[in-house]
């Protein structure tokens, strides 16, 4: 069951799914609604819904240049978790593990860039997700 559904046109699942799998909301997550459960921690539609999505205006020329390269970034993530599964070796893997990382860290980036976080409240942010 997908519960996540964005209303309108304004938002494409792969800009969600960006957003959704940042460090930013992993951070918020982890402060607003996290129940220090090791295993299967509790996910509810309530939570979901309070979660902040930035709005983004893909009339402006800014925003929707990094609204599309969100997108670019997580459909890359996507084709290298495929590479990652049929690598063979482990200098393969471990390549692609790295390329993942860097892809991971660009598109954190870019979700600070759209959430307009300062250089104090990014490093707060990781500091956050680090220790969890």
């Amino acid at each position: 069951m997908f519960m996540v559904n964005p209303k309108g046109d304004d938002y494409s699942i792969p800009f969600l799914l960006g957003v959704l799998n940042s460090s930013l909301i992993r951070a918020y997550w982890i402060d607003r609604f996290y129940d220090q459960r090791s295993t299967f921690p509790k996910i509810k539609g309530t939570y979901l819904e309070r979660l902040p999505i930035c709005n983004v205006d893909l009339d402006d020329p800014a925003e929707k240049r990094r609204h599309d390269l969100v997108v670019g970034m997580v459909e890359g993530m996507l084709r290298l978790h495929k590479e990652l599964a049929g690598a063979k070796t482990p200098n393969e893997k471990e390549t692609i593990q790295r390329q993942i990382a860097a892809t991971d860290a660009q598109t954190d980036q870019l979700v600070y860039e759209l959430y307009g976080l300062t250089n104090e409240e990014i490093r707060i942010v990781e500091e956050a997700t680090r220790v969890s």
